[in-house]
């Protein structure tokens, strides 16, 4: 049976992380792209995303950690093999699934088993399916929150549109049919399974469904009030400070937030803080204005305490 840890160069305890590292490392030293079409390296790569499909799904790792372990039987297969079970795994349906016909499994099958695949079964094989691959996509900060289309390269080499969900997270995995990689003869293509890495955004975050900014203003604004264009998901928005808002408040703008799977959008939350001006020694002036300022609301309680 093939060792898909040392496919990857890991070990067979491998954590989630330390896959993926190795994964990445692997695919962009051997991607098409990288090597010029090398034939041996296309190979690779191919094989690269393959292991990486079975190891970084728990339950295909699980059943292929369960099938490795088992004893070889005199067919070449693992000892207690049950096709229905390894279509149900692999295949990722409820029942119908039959690996004696072989159908979209065949690829996996024969990979995973080598020649025991082909002995002894003494039934007609459909057309095998390409192999299905795995790749990371970058999207905005923006695309993630409101949704989108991105264009990329498929494992056909050919460019594909994906539709990003909108507030798709950092880590969901985003499957694209029959973009995978193609099949010998007249056999189905696989699928392309994207890893989500959203970017962060320069001065929004995200909370939820929310979508947070910190605000700086300076003494004068806060005291006096004022207004200010703030960056959202849907360009500048003016936004009213009203007279006296101290550090920590959160003025909100309803709806520019995160749009949210069954309707509507979260709200941005501008979260004051305010920059107190340091001093010269020599700027006398402005030192006795400060302390002007602080007689006259000294009778203000500021502290609970």
């Amino acid at each position: 049976m093939k060792d898909l840890y040392k496919t990857l160069g890991v070990s067979e305890d491998a954590s989630a992380d330390a896959l993926k590292k190795a994964y990445r490392k692997l695919a962009k030293e051997n991607h098409p792209d990288a090597t010029g079409g090398d034939k041996k390296k296309t190979e690779r790569f191919k094989e690269i995303n393959e292991a990486y499909t079975v190891l970084s799904d728990q339950q295909k790792r699980r059943e292929y950690d369960r099938l490795r372990a088992a004893p070889v039987g005199a067919d070449g297969m693992p000892e207690g093999f049950d096709p229905d079970a390894f279509a149900q795994v692999f295949g990722g349906g409820s029942g119908g699934a039959h690996m004696g016909d072989f159908g979209d499994l065949g690829d996996m099958f024969a990979n995973l088993f080598g020649n025991a695949a082909a002995r002894g079964r003494g039934r007609s094989r459909a057309p095998a399916r390409g192999a299905d691959m795995v790749g990371t996509l970058e999207v905005t900060f923006k695309a993630a929150a409101l949704g989108g289309r991105q264009t990329l390269r498929s494992g056909s080499g050919t460019s594909v549109n994906v539709n990003i969900p909108a507030g798709v997270e950092t880590g969901a995995r985003l499957r694209v049919p029959g973009q995978g990689a193609p099949a010998p003869k007249s056999g189905q293509p696989g699928d392309l399974y994207l890893d989500i890495v959203v970017q962060p955004d320069a001065h929004l975050r995200r909370n939820g469904d929310d979508v947070e900014l910190t605000l700086p203003l300076t003494l004068g604004e806060a005291v006096l009030g004022t207004q200010i264009d703030v960056p959202t998901l849907d360009g500048t928005v003016r936004l009213t400070i009203p007279p006296g808002t101290s550090s920590g408040a959160k003025l909100r703008l309803r709806g520019k937030g995160i749009k949210r799977p069954e309707g509507g959008r979260g709200d941005q939350l501008c979260r004051i803080e305010i920059v107190v001006p340091r001093l010269k020694p020599d700027d006398i002036e402005s030192r006795h204005l400060a302390e002007e300022l602080e007689r006259r609301t000294r009778p203000q309680k500021v502290r609970g305490f």
